[in-house]
């Protein structure tokens, strides 16, 4: 797979056999593909957490189980699934809307409750002590910047959490969203600059206080 906006042939073999190249594939659990873009591993983790939750329709539908345990289950099993690797997302608009659609269709299916009840989606998560998907999301690639921004500077994953390209030139329009810029935004919801972050999550009581900051950050939105 080639990444970027080349639109030649990387012509790869390996023992005299040619590499196929393709537009993305999976590793390790994920899509990646070629542009960069995380919406069709998002699409793949909701679509793998849709068929968990539907294989225990029968927990949620039984009387016999109370809505708290129900609740745990479904943060146990489901969630997992749906977020799995979502620290390496890069989130738009489209992509947290989908986060948070298939999380309260889930908690209203736990609860029993349908749109017609006209139950507003706060008072769903409030019910079930939980939050918006997207949050939690972000709560977690908080926490996973601060461990990578810890390691050796020789590290792959530090240099590249850092690393801005010295040539090459971007494309007319809009600049595409990317990883580091859902971080940035998070920093700033958290009152951190970029030029700062690496000071800032050198201290981890430091850092936990922030990630826990950016959960509360959330919430209150």
């Amino acid at each position: 797979m080639q990444v970027g906006n080349a639109n030649t042939s990387t012509g790869i073999t390996v023992g005299c056999q040619p590499i196929e190249e393709v537009k993305q594939f999976t590793y390790l659990g994920s899509v990646l593909s070629n542009d960069g873009n995380t919406e069709a591993d998002v699409n793949c983790r909701i679509g793998k957490a849709s068929g968990v939750f539907q294989r225990l329709r029968q927990v949620w539908s039984t009387t016999t189980i109370n809505t708290k345990t129900k609740i745990r289950l479904y943060n146990t099993i489901v969630l997992p699934t749906a977020i799995y690797a979502s620290e390496t997302w890069k989130i738009t608009m489209r992509i947290a809307r989908k986060l948070n659609v298939f999380h309260q269709r889930c908690l209203r299916r736990i609860l029993g409750i349908t749109y017609l009840d006209h139950i507003t989606n706060d008072e769903i998560l409030r019910r079930c002590n939980s939050r918006k998907l997207q949050d939690i999301v972000t709560e977690r690639r908080v926490r996973f910047a601060g461990h990578i921004l810890r390691l050796p500077e020789q590290r792959h994953s530090r240099t590249a959490i850092k690393w801005t390209p010295l040539e090459g030139k971007r494309k007319k329009g809009r600049p595409v969203k990317t990883w580091r810029a859902t971080f940035k935004e998070d920093l700033q919801d958290i009152g951190t600059k970029w030029e700062e972050v690496e000071s800032v999550a050198s201290n981890r009581e430091r850092w936990r206080t922030l990630v826990a900051q950016c959960a509360k950050s959330h919430r209150r939105n």
